[in-house]
């Protein structure tokens, strides 16, 4: 009978990977986790995997329910060192033991949502539930061992060297972000500017520098820096640091299509749009993007401009022949779409790049010139 109690659930977590991710996240985001953990739903889906893999790991492992004993050795047990491993994660992430296990309680309260929600016989329902709160517990007694274990010298070490660690990926992508050719500016949920690129900086004041959005004083007293500049100098300084404007305010000319992107709730939108800047005009291609942030926190709009101006100016300039040609039979003209008859030389030269230099071909030159050898056979 366990065997087939053991199948069910196997079957179970095979099938519903997707069903638990939703769910946990949907915990995470209403209590408050989400603030703290993943922004990307692929790390959510992820963990679900993670620990499914360890139910599965006990499944085979335990030949019954895996009850718990006083002297049982947990760093040996293949399920509590799932828990272990993780802990030692987290820990050098800086999060709480606290915080950690109530996240796991949401973790495991998804479990037993699945079962409740697909299982309808009393006797196999019981069994999974019992199996998977015995599970959970042997990986919450993993991140007690591992935490308990951990001395507050350790810790600290841990945290300042994964700090660095942090740190240093932080700065690679500043780098890249401000390295991008095209300009990027990032909205938060309010439609305010939360950050931009340096390429879309310099479309607002061409002497920034990179980093400038980002290594500043608060917007207030840059403000009085720009100002104090402008006064002592007698020139337009512009603003240097750009967080918290509203988009219409830096942006008026893309007011109407970021209402429309709003209104429709759209994913993604791209349109082309010319627009007059430091008194040079430029046409963009520009594209709306909402945040995959599933926990709502860096929720908010991305914009990318892709200056095509040389395209659309090359493009103009562009001439090009295509369809039907009516020409005479005889004298070669050709008759233009206002019913004239013009020279081929002329009407290609109109409507194309060709130009045209004249020569004699072989057969001419035997007709028309015969005592001269213009072509040696």
């Amino acid at each position: 009978m366990g065997h087939h109690y053991k199948n069910v659930l196997k079957g179970l977590l095979e099938k519903n990977e997707e069903w638990l991710m939703e769910n946990i996240l949907n915990y995470a985001i209403k209590q408050g986790y989400s603030v703290y953990a993943s922004t990307l739903k692929e790390a959510w889906r992820l963990s679900i995997s993670g620990l499914s893999a360890s139910i599965l790991e006990a499944l085979n492992y335990f030949m019954d329910i895996p009850e718990l004993t006083p002297e049982e050795a947990f760093s040996k047990d293949p399920v509590a060192l799932f828990g272990i491993i993780e802990a030692q994660r987290h820990r050098e992430r800086g999060i709480s033991l606290n915080m950690f296990l109530g996240l796991m309680k949401y973790y495991r309260q998804s479990y037993i949502d699945m079962i409740r929600h697909e299982v309808l016989d009393p006797s196999v329902r019981q069994y999974c539930e019992l199996f998977i709160n015995r599970v959970f517990d042997r990986i919450e007694i993993g991140f007690c061992v591992e935490w308990s274990g951990s001395g507050s010298d350790k810790t600290i070490h841990e945290m300042q060297i994964n700090n660095r660690k942090m740190t240093n990926e932080k700065n690679k992508f500043l780098t890249i972000f401000e390295s991008i050719p095209n300009p990027v500016i990032i909205l938060n949920s309010e439609k305010k500017i939360d950050s931009m690129n340096l390429s879309a900086a310099r479309l607002f004041n061409e002497k920034l520098v990179s980093g400038s959005q980002y290594y500043c004083l608060s917007r207030d007293r840059q403000l009085e820096v720009d100002q104090s500049l402008e006064q002592n100098t007698g020139k337009t300084i512009g603003p240097s640091f750009f967080g918290r404007f509203h988009l219409s305010e830096l942006l008026p000319w893309l007011k109407d299509e970021f209402e429309k992107f709003h209104q429709n709730n759209l994913i993604s939108m791209m349109f082309e749009k010319e627009i007059n800047n430091n008194d040079n005009n430029f046409i963009f291609r520009i594209r709306f993007s909402k945040s995959l942030d599933v926990s709502k926190k860096f929720d908010g709009t991305i914009i990318i401009m892709e200056d095509i101006t040389s395209l659309k100016n090359a493009q103009a300039e562009i001439k090009t022949l295509s369809g039907l040609v009516p020409i005479c039979s005889h004298c070669k003209n050709i008759r233009d779409d206002k019913g004239f008859w013009q020279k081929i030389e002329q009407y290609v030269s109109e409507r194309s790049e060709a130009a045209f230099s004249h020569g004699i071909c072989p057969e001419c030159a035997k007709k028309y010139y015969p005592d001269f050898d213009i072509y040696e056979d």
